[in-house]
Parts: structure tokens; sequence; C-alpha cells
């Protein structure tokens, strides 16, 4: 979920203030005790504009605890404070350079709490390769079949002890009962991170869970899109929808974003849309 504009980049972003920024014609539900209108229509989806989605599904009830793993820069960061101004945002991002700009651009807001820290499933010190590219650092080692998907100006750099935490843990030790979208960018460990947060999927107090998704092989032993589709369905959340944002030159999708939901957002949100015309 590097948003930036590269060869081979087959989306668009939009940055939005808030919900009340996006026209509404959509349907009307119950979210709570309250109706609210919302907007989950083919046009808004078309236009694969993510932060549109989630305000969608978020409306009448705003996110009060966001997690950014792999939050890098803080760009997508800001993006959800500004859209959620009410939520509290917590930061993950092992980086050393990437957190030092992180810090600059959020370090003063109270409403972020910025975790020097990688997620995966076990809590302690794990090995990180630090890349030229940064956002392309990872826990995991890139195989070499997968070079043909990289920048030639990229490559490793050095390899680095980090601290690592699973966000099982991570609640505990602050008290935080449920969160309402964890947001995933950290380069093929997705599904350790999944894996650490298991107390929270099995007793479903998390609502949303934006991540990014690989279509073929860029590190080693990292999962793809349906490996992580059936470890959460195993777990009641369901694909929302999917944004497949990059190509090879080859013509092979390489990587994308998707939106999984609880069963419980799905009901309150999506089932209650009524059906199509």
């Amino acid at each position: 979920m590097q948003w930036r504009h590269e060869a081979g980049a087959r989306y668009d972003r939009r940055w939005i203030s808030g919900p009340g920024s996006i026209p509404s014609r959509g349907c009307t539900m119950s979210h709570g005790p309250t109706e609210h209108r919302h907007e989950l229509s083919s046009e808004l989806l078309d236009r694969r504009d993510r932060e549109a989605v989630l305000a969608r599904l978020f409306d009448g009830r705003p996110p009060t605890t966001i997690f950014d793993v792999g939050a890098a820069v803080g760009r997508l960061s800001a993006a959800y404070l500004a859209l959620f101004p009410a939520a509290t945002l917590h930061a993950f991002e092992p980086h050393p350079e990437s957190f030092a700009h992180l810090t600059q651009r959020l370090g003063a807001d109270p409403r972020v709490r910025l975790e020097n820290v990688a997620v995966a499933d076990r809590t302690g010190t794990l090995a990180f390769q630090v890349n030229r590219l940064p956002y392309t650092s990872s826990l995991l080692a890139r195989p070499s079949a997968a070079r043909r998907y990289y920048p030639g100006r990229d490559g490793p750099q050095q390899r680095i002890d980090v601290p690592v935490v699973t966000l099982d843990d991570y609640c505990r030790r602050h008290g935080i009962p449920r969160v309402d979208i964890v947001k995933l960018d950290i380069q093929g460990g997705e599904m350790a991170a999944l894996r650490g947060m298991e107390g929270l999927l099995r007793e479903s107090r998390v609502d949303a869970i934006f991540t990014e998704t690989f279509f073929v092989p860029h590190y080693e032993g990292a999962p793809l899109l349906h490996d992580l589709w059936a470890h959460l369905q195993a777990r009641g959340y369901g694909l929302f929808t999917l944004f497949p944002t990059r190509e090879g030159r080859n013509g092979q999708l390489r990587l994308g974003d998707a939106i999984f939901i609880s069963a419980a957002l799905r009901e309150a949100v999506v089932d209650a849309c009524p059906d199509e015309p």
C-alpha cells in the first residue's frame, strides 16, 4: 500500500477530508440505535477509493481505535486521522529512518501512539532486512525468483535486530478491548501478524482488516491472497472488497489491497442494504 505514481501502477489515490465529502446516494441502513445514510454503491467501489470505502463502512459509528501496522512515514496514518478525527491511532514501524520521519510528522499529535517495533506472531526480537528502498524492508528475505518485480535500484542494505510484538500482547498490555481498523502493510509479514492477533480475531474484537495482498511471491514464505482469505474466513471474517493496484511489465497482477470485515460489521452495514434492483 505504498501509494506512489510509478511505472506499472494501476490505481488512483484520492485523499478525502471526511465522510461528508463524498456525495451520498446509497441506501439507508440501521447501524446502532439510529438510522444513518451509507453509500456502498458500485460507483464508489469502481472508483477504488480506499478511504471512501472505510468512511462508509464506519459512517454512523466512527472508529475510536485504529492500528496502522507498517506505518512507514505516516502518510496513511495522517489520512486516517483526517478521516476519523476522534480516533486514537497506534502506528507501528520498525524501520529506523522511516520511524524518524513518522515521529516528525505525527509525534506531536496527542491522538497518536508511536511504536518503533515490528508486529509478528511472537513478542521478542527478530532480524529485520533493511533494503535500499525503505518500503520494501521486511522481516522476510526476498526470493531470487521475485527479483523481476523489484526496482533495479533496490537491494539489501543491512540486517538489524528489531523488537517485535503481537497485537494480542500489545492490547493486553495497554488495556485495549477492541480495535475498529487494523491496517497491515508489512511486506509479507501479514500472516504472522494475523497469527499474533488470534485472540482478537477469535473473539471478533476487530471490525475491519485492511491489508496488502500478494498474488505472486515477493518474499520468502509470504502469504498470497488465498492464504490470508482462508485464514480470516476460518475466524469469521469475509472479504468485502479488493483493490488490485499493480501489475508487472509482463502483465502479471502482483499485489493489491483487500478489506476483510467481521460478521458483525457485515450484518450491521453491508447486509442491511437493500437487495440489488
